[in-house]
């Protein structure tokens, strides 16, 4: 009876408790931490503000010069033109952007729904790869023309559209990411997966597990089936009817669910067809398989040492970092452990950074914690972090790997916007800058040839050294170079070795004695190739050093003027230095299925690992040197369908014949045409005159921007709510009834008039918002008004309310 009593008692207890949880309304969790100062200039252009921060003044440049080229083409896709000028807010790297206010979303709900306000705002940040900040303006771009379509430019449009349209998240956001950038390898890589797999019973199960991706195949299908020009068609169908399922009957003559079906039928018979022929997996030893559902893996690293099976991994789940180290498969060592519980899927792209040293007894760490780069090494044999250190001479590091010895890394680093190479010192924690260029240099790797050493690296440089390149633009793509490691950074040789027609070059590391290989998608998918390098004595350069200027093989009237400018009767010494004329032949090595996530160079034991992936699984191998594919080179990489099409269409651009320019009699070039028309104003000018102020974007790239101080901030509306309810207004005190209830958040009318703005500033570090509700009979308004300072360390508000209650239970008489 007792036990049954207290059963009952518990049961009773539960049944009365009110549990709280804490969802995606809740702030609390939500706050972000400035660990410095910001001071914010910005960059005026023709259509944008780009505002950036200390020692950001290039990227500031870069992005505003890109937003400008961009936007033409991309207004022309959406058929939309920019109303006023988007404010672009551009972060050094991404920890800084993690540090920022904005995006932390709005601070109050209504149940009945709310408008957001469009405030022509985006943000943007460098992480060392230029190609992916071009992605990034071209995707804001697009998603504030996209979003001033949707929802219109003043608020009565906006509170109509957010009422009365109601398209899917993964719909509009597919279009964004579609005009950004139609398509790439690895979506296409990705999308493969995922149809091979047939992990999805339908395309709704398909976008709530993967919505970007959907929402981005769904447009290209579009593309592919109907045509390019029908893709935004089909958009304003959607917006006119309000109905998908009229826009999907008008464009497709089907509904929408079954064009949806026929999308997923469509891109698996495409997909396995695409297969045939290809390897489903490498030829090696399967050291670690890991299924990356909610959890993901990613940047395995193998211990070189052959006999070892122990490997690190990043491991990450709802914002949480763990970098593992597994040893023999058995032991599970946490060296690393960082973030707080989140439901946003966002990762730091650089961060942590592991490297093996060549005998497999150390594991350099690199990682980003309150703003600084730290760095340690695990010591395998003592089972100790050593070395431990704060890096303060960049702004981010993209790729390291061990040199020559254990005391030595190699650094892809990013100092003022500008990604290079460097050697670093562990102990005494000195740098040495091997490339200095705008540039960017990725995935070092030290390689010693016959009569050759040097460090690889993958650039998007057009030409090998700056005076080839001159002010030439960085390629679209990725190519591999190599670099000399002895001479002093102004003099050091840099040599092509490979000159993809399409696709990336990456992750280039030594194979064997005199071959070196990489990853290239240049067929569609991230295949492994091989380079056979060669190399012969080319002679001596002569350097002439004059004052702070060093001539190269200068010509005798260059070191006349150099001397005259320097005031000087004589050179200050002579140099020598040695060139060589290096080569490579190219060819690939495998044929997978998918594309190879991650591979690094397994110490000096002539291995490699692999990272694949089959549907959501992730496996890492260890492979030897293919020495038979080595000599046979039999193997040929065949492009798949997306990268079939590529070639078609670059194909019929080249077939276009120019149709033949017809003579034109002499009489009429030179006799002007009479103009019968007076109009009152000056007539316009007349051949490459008038011909050449059709090109804006020219002549707004030449023009001269201006930089302003960020002061005082500038305000924007962030929402609006309007309506009838009975909402909560605030969450308030209560006053003290007696110990009677009940407790009232509102004033108990079923029917309220209710008016909330909220304002920000750019930053969205000092927000505002006030509101009031009428009551029906006019006795019980409500009135609100908060105030909130984020920009600090420590983050305050205050509130002030004010209701009128009369007749309250306990003042009445008994």
């Amino acid at each position: 009876m007792n036990s049954l009593r207290w059963l009952n008692l518990l049961v009773a207890l539960v049944a009365i408790t009110t549990v709280q949880a804490q969802v995606n309304t809740v702030q609390f969790g939500k706050n972000r931490v400035q660990y410095q100062k910001f001071k914010w200039k910005y960059l005026q252009t023709d259509n944008f503000n780009c505002y950036f921060s200390q020692d950001g003044l290039g990227l500031g440049e870069y992005v505003g010069k890109i937003a400008e080229q961009e936007l033409p083409g991309l207004e022309a896709f959406v058929e939309y033109g920019m109303q006023r000028r988007i404010n672009i807010v551009v972060y050094n790297n991404y920890d800084e952007m993690q540090q920022s206010n904005i995006g932390l979303g709005i601070d109050w709900q209504n149940t009945g729904g709310l408008t957001k306000l469009v405030n022509n705002k985006m943000i943007v940040y460098f992480d060392g790869n230029h190609q992916h900040l071009r992605y990034q303006i071209r995707e804001g771009i697009a998603r504030n023309l996209v979003e001033n379509i949707l929802f219109g430019e003043d608020i009565g449009d906006m509170a109509t559209n957010q009422t009365l349209l109601d398209l899917p998240k993964w719909l509009t956001d597919g279009y964004i990411t579609y005009a950004a950038e139609n398509w790439n390898t690895d979506l296409d890589d990705e999308l493969r997966a995922v149809m091979l797999a047939g992990l999805y019973r339908n395309f709704y199960h398909f976008a709530f597990e993967k919505p970007a991706l959907a929402g981005h195949a769904f447009w290209k299908y579009i593309a592919d089936k109907y045509g390019k020009n029908k893709v935004t068609y089909f958009l304003y169908l959607a917006r006119a009817y309000r109905n998908l399922n009229n826009a999907s009957y008008k464009l497709a003559k089907r509904k929408f669910k079954v064009l949806l079906q026929d999308f997923m039928t469509d891109m698996q018979d495409v997909y396995f067809k695409d297969i045939r022929g290809r390897r489903n997996a490498p030829r090696g030893q399967l050291a670690v398989s890991e299924y990356a559902g909610k959890k993901d893996f990613y940047r395995f690293n193998a211990n070189p040492v052959p006999r070892s099976f122990s490997y690190a991994v990043t491991e990450y789940k709802q914002g949480r970092i763990q970098l593992v180290l597994m040893e023999n498969f058995i032991n599970r060592r946490v060296l690393l452990k960082q973030g707080v519980l989140s439901r946003e899927e966002d990762k730091n792209p650089n961060y942590p950074l592991v490297a093996w040293d060549g005998k497999g007894t150390r594991l350099a760490v690199v990682y980003s914690d309150q703003g600084k780069i730290n760095f340690f090494v695990y010591d395998m044999v003592r089972r100790i972090k050593i070395n431990k250190q704060v890096i303060e001479k960049f702004d981010q590091i993209t790729d390291m790997k061990y040199m020559l010895d254990n005391n030595t890394l190699i650094f892809s680093a990013v100092r003022s916007g500008q990604s290079d190479i460097f050697i670093y010192k562990i102990d005494k924690q000195t740098i040495e800058q091997i490339t200095n260029d705008k540039y960017d240099d990725l995935d070092p790797s030290f390689v010693a040839f016959p009569n050759k050493t040097g460090i690889l690296f993958s650039s998007n440089r057009p030409l090998a050294t700056r005076e080839q390149a001159g002010n030439e633009e960085p390629n679209s793509s990725y190519n591999i170079f190599l670099v000399d490691n002895w001479n002093k950074s102004e003099l050091r040789q840099i040599t092509k070795l490979t000159n993809l027609s399409r696709g990336n070059a990456r992750y280039p590391s030594q194979y064997n004695t005199s071959h070196f290989t990489f990853v290239s998608d240049e067929n569609g998918i991230g295949n492994r190739y091989a380079g056979f390098f060669t190399t012969e004595r080319a002679g001596l350069d002569t350097l002439i050093f004059i004052g702070d200027e060093v001539l190269r093989n200068p010509a005798k009237a260059e070191v006349d003027s150099i001397l005259k400018d320097w005031d000087k009767t004589d050179v200050d010494s002579v140099g020598f230095v040695s060139v060589t004329l290096d080569s490579a032949y190219i060819f690939p090595l495998t044929n997978y299925q998918s594309s190879l996530l991650e591979t690094r160079t397994a110490g000096d034991n002539q291995q490699v690992s692999e990272v694949v992936r089959l549907g959501d699984a992730k496996l890492l191998y260890r492979l030897k040197i293919d020495e038979n594919t080595l000599r046979r080179r039999n193997v040929t990489a065949r492009p798949t369908e997306y990268v079939r099409k590529l070639i078609e269409e670059e194909k019929k651009s080249q077939r276009k014949v120019i149709a033949p320019v017809v003579p034109v009699p002499v009489d009429t070039v030179v006799k002007k045409a009479e103009n019968i028309f007076s109009t009152g104003f000056d007539e316009e000018p007349s051949g490459p005159t008038k011909q050449s102020s059709t090109t804006p974007a020219k002549i707004s790239a030449s023009k001269k921007n201006k930089i302003f101080e960020y002061r005082p901030p500038k305000f924007f509306n962030d929402y609006l709510v309007s309506g009838f309810n009975n909402n909560v207004l605030v969450t308030r005190y209560q006053p003290y009834q007696g110990g009677y209830g009940p407790i009232t958040l509102s004033n108990n009318n079923p029917l309220n008039g209710i008016v909330r703005i909220g304002t920000s500033d750019l930053m969205e570090d000092v927000k505002f918002a006030g509101g009031y509700r009428i009551s029906p009979n006019l006795d019980a308004n409500e009135y609100v008004f908060t105030t909130q300072y984020l920009k600090k360390r420590i983050d305050y508000g205050v509130t002030y309310y004010r209701n009128t209650v009369k007749n309250p239970p306990i003042y009445t008489d008994t």
